[in-house]
Parts: C-alpha cells; sequence; structure tokens
C-alpha cells in the first residue's frame, strides 16, 4: 500500500523519519516490557533495625531446634522482608567497594560477638530499578534522610542489589539472609535480554528496508542498462515512490528511448545502403565481363566480389540488429557437424568432437552464423580445425580451436569491433569486411552467453562459446 505523504518525502527526510521510528518504538518496546514484568521492589532499611533483625534471627536460629525452624521462621517480624536460610557453606565471600559496608559488617559482628571473618556480605552496584534483577536494598543510617544526598555520596553511598549477608552458627553451618524475591528474576533477565536484541532486530530491519528502497531502483538501473547494452532493447523503469529516484527513471527512460531511436536510425540507414548498392554492383559485374583484357577483366571481378561481401556482410549485421528471430529448440551438435561438414566440402581440414545430439533454446539462424564465421575465420588463417561441443543440464560450451597464427591478447577487444580487421592485407583469401566476429559477439552476448579468447597449445587460437541451454528464452 502507498501512502501519498511518504512517496512525496526525498530521501533525507525518509531516513530521519526512520531513525526517529527506530529510537521511538524501541524506547517503547523498554517501557512496554517494564510495565508487563515490572520493576523489582526498593526496600529501605535503617541500619540499626537491619543489624538488630539479624542479630535477633541468628539468636533464634541458635536457640531454636531445627524441627521447628520453619514454624518459627514465619513468626519473625523481619520475615516480612527478609529471607532466611541455613546453609553447611557459604554460598558468598566478601565483596563491598564502600566503607558504609565493611563497617555494617564489623557492627552486625559485634552486636553478635563474633569474630568479624564470622559475617559475610556481597553486594552488586545497582544501575537502576528499570534494569535491575533483583530487590533494590537501601540502608540508611538513620530517618529522616534527603535521599538525594545518599546517592550522591560516592564513598558510603548504600544501595545496592543482589545483596546477601551469611553468619556463621556455632553448629557450624551458615544462616543466609537476602531481601525477599518475588520470583520475577528470571523474567526480568530474559526482558534486558530480548530487549536490546529487539532493538537490534528492529534497527536492523529498518536498516534493510531503507537499503533496499535505495539499492533496488540502482539494481534496476544497472540490469536496464546491462540489457540495452546486449540486446539493445529499452527496459523501463517503475515508479519507485521517490521524488530524486523518480527523476533518475524518467531521465534513464528518456535516454533509453533516444538511444534506441539513435541506433535504429543509423542500422536502417546502413541497411539501406547496403541493399542499394548491390544494384549498381550487379551492373558493373555485367559491365566487367565485356572487358577485352582477359587480366583486368579478373582484376575488376575481384574488386566487385569484395565489395559484394563487404555489402553483404554489412546488409547482415545490420539486419541482425533490426529484426530479432522468434528463440526456437534446435539441435546445437547436428547444427555444428552441418557446419563442418559444409567448411570440409569447400576444403577445409575441420573435425568435430562431441556428442551427436544436443538440444538448445536459441535463434538458429543468428547462432549458425555465429559458428560459421567462427570455423570460416580459423579455415582462413589456420591449416586445421578442430571443433569440441560439452554439454551439461545448465549449457553447452564449444571450442572452436585451430594452429594458425591466433590473436594478440592486447587485440582481442579490437577484433571484435565492427569493420576492425586485424589481417590489414589485400589478399582475397584472408580478407574480409571485418563484421564476422562483432557479429558472433553479437549473436553470443544477445543469447547471454559468453565469448573467450584464448592461445591453443602449441600455438594457434582457442575460442571458447558458452551458451544456456534456455539461451533464447
Amino acid at each position: 500500500m502507498r501512502i501519498p505523504f511518504w512517496s512525496r518525502l526525498r530521501l533525507a527526510p525518509r531516513i530521519g523519519i526512520v531513525i526517529v521510528l527506530t529510537l521511538v518504538v524501541t524506547t517503547a518496546t523498554d517501557k512496554i516490557m517494564g510495565i508487563v514484568i515490572g520493576m523489582p521492589d526498593v526496600l529501605f532499611f535503617e541500619k540499626t533495625w537491619l543489624v538488630d533483625k539479624v542479630a535477633e534471627t541468628v539468636q533464634r536460629a541458635e536457640q531454636t531446634d531445627r524441627d521447628d525452624w520453619a514454624v518459627v521462621l514465619k513468626t519473625l517480624p523481619a520475615a516480612q522482608w527478609l529471607d532466611f536460610v541455613e546453609t553447611a557453606e557459604p554460598p558468598i565471600t566478601n565483596h563491598w567497594e564502600q566503607d558504609a559496608f565493611r563497617i555494617f559488617r564489623e557492627d552486625l559482628a559485634r552486636r553478635l560477638g563474633i569474630p568479624v571473618d564470622d559475617v559475610l556480605v556481597r553486594t552488586v552496584d545497582t544501575e537502576g530499578p528499570e534494569r535491575a534483577l533483583t530487590p533494590i536494598v537501601i540502608i540508611l543510617e538513620s530517618i529522616p534522610m534527603l535521599i538525594t544526598n545518599l546517592i550522591d555520596d560516592d564513598t558510603d553511598k548504600m544501595v545496592v542489589e543482589h545483596m546477601r549477608i551469611a553468619v556463621r552458627l556455632s553448629s557450624g553451618g551458615w544462616l543466609m539472609i537476602s531481601p525477599k524475591s518475588d520470583g520475577l528474576e528470571a523474567a526480568r533477565f530474559v526482558r534486558n535480554l530480548l530487549v536490546p536484541i529487539a532493538a537490534i532486530l528492529l534497527i536492523c530491519g529498518l536498516s534493510v528496508w531503507v537499503a533496499r528502497s535505495i539499492a533496488r531502483p540502482l539494481t534496476d538501473l544497472s540490469a536496464a542498462a546491462e540489457r540495452l547494452g546486449r540486446d539493445r532493447e529499452p527496459t523501463l523503469l517503475g515508479n519507485y515512490g521517490s521524488p530524486e529516484l523518480e527523476a533518475i527513471a524518467d531521465s534513464f527512460n528518456e535516454m533509453q528511448h533516444e538511444l534506441k531511436r539513435f541506433v535504429d536510425d543509423r542500422l536502417q540507414l546502413v541497411a539501406a545502403i547496403s541493399h542499394d548498392l548491390r544494384t549498381p554492383l550487379t551492373r558493373l559485374r555485367l559491365f566487367a565481363e565485356y572487358l577485352p583484357d582477359q587480366e583486368q577483366r579478373r582484376m575488376v571481378l575481384a574488386d566487385i566480389g569484395d565489395m559484394e561481401a563487404i555489402v553483404s556482410s554489412t546488409l547482415t549485421f545490420a539486419s541482425h540488429q533490426l529484426n530479432k528471430e522468434t528463440p526456437e529448440t534446435v539441435d546445437i551438435a547436428a547444427l555444428l557437424i552441418s557446419i563442418c561438414d559444409t567448411a570440409s566440402d569447400a576444403g577445409c581440414a575441420v573435425v568435430y568432437d562431441g556428442p551427436d545430439h544436443a538440444r538448445i533454446t536459441c535463434q538458429p539462424v543468428s547462432v549458425r552464423r555465429a559458428f560459421t564465421n567462427l570455423i570460416d575465420n580459423g579455415c582462413k588463417y589456420a591449416n586445421s580445425v578442430k571443433v569440441t561441443l560439452g554439454v551439461t543440464a545448465e549449457l553447452v560450451r564449444v571450442r572452436v580451436s585451430d594452429d594458425g597464427p591466433g590473436i594478440p591478447a592486447d587485440q582481442v577487444e579490437a577484433a571484435l569491433r565492427p569493420f576492425v580487421r586485424l589481417e590489414t592485407s589485400r589478399n582475397r583469401d584472408t580478407g574480409g569486411s571485418g563484421l564476422g566476429l562483432a557479429i558472433t559477439d553479437e549473436v553470443i552476448r544477445s543469447h547471454h552467453g559468453e565469448l573467450v579468447f584464448a592461445p591453443a597449445v602449441p600455438h594457434g587460437l582457442e575460442v571458447t562459446v558458452t551458451l544456456p541451454r534456455s539461451a533464447g528464452r
């Protein structure tokens, strides 16, 4: 669903809105999780009261039979705020950072009349109620007291969580005293774990969404440019819902149409000129037949033949650009065998190596012309040509190798350009229009294939053509 307001926004405001939305949703998630699970209790204890109650509980534990301890425990006044558990070994070690807890430990040991080492205190500084897992304990020297004074005191403040007090009993066991738990420690731990994970997932999700909204038009632009270069067919870009991207898409679409018209107009011109040249060339051939000098007649007819070959190649090149065939399923093996047989009948030493049948979807006339050009080039410049066909489930690979002079690696790109000839002699046996490889390259690229030139061993040229088996679709 498109939002009119959103579609009119530029990219910068969109990114800003997404960032603010991420912060709002993350904060809201944190607050909602805090409301659902709830913060732990905050317990205020006066230091003297806490020392007295712990001492009284220890004394009652010393005087009470173990069988009656559970019943007596329920009657203790401090049981409303504190949990008491008797253990064989102390589950904690001393840990505190403020002098206040050292003094508290000494006061408790003095009140009980036991060595200080028989009193253990364990505390953890709290990060605040929103992140605390267990009840937060605030121990006050006296009441009344300003809480701000207590919090601002970095040396003697007694605002902690996970507070545990252990006192050694005369029996050798230990009495563990801790703030009364509400049983939600595990839930708060999960909450504290899930909130940052949810925030990370939300940030990643919105970031990916924004990135894709920017990258998708660029990907489409790249694909359209690649198709325009390969098939010379415009691929119109759609509506991307952003003023900047809309402007880019409109400009690119207009450019595609202009390029298409430009190329088609010039190809039509080339095709028309090539077609119209055939008639005067035919008349020239007829006049040449009446030349009295046999050597002159031969030379004139040879030049006319060269001109006709150039005109025919140019017309073929232009026609291929303007008129696209309908793809068909053909037997590429039979097609290659047929081309090799034709070349052999013309006196070229051509060998085919491969399966007898292999079907692909392609434009058959264009593909035949492309492989004919490759094999004919080999026959012109080499003594022997070998055509090898390899077939897999997804593609076919055709190698045309010869023992000729080859093409230097730095001249391959030039050889694929129209009307470029690496062999500059006037010899008709090796001459040409310079369109054979250009047509072949155009055909292979239009079939989403690949044309690779490499030196053959020990010398010569190896041309590898890779085509997908559904190349023409």
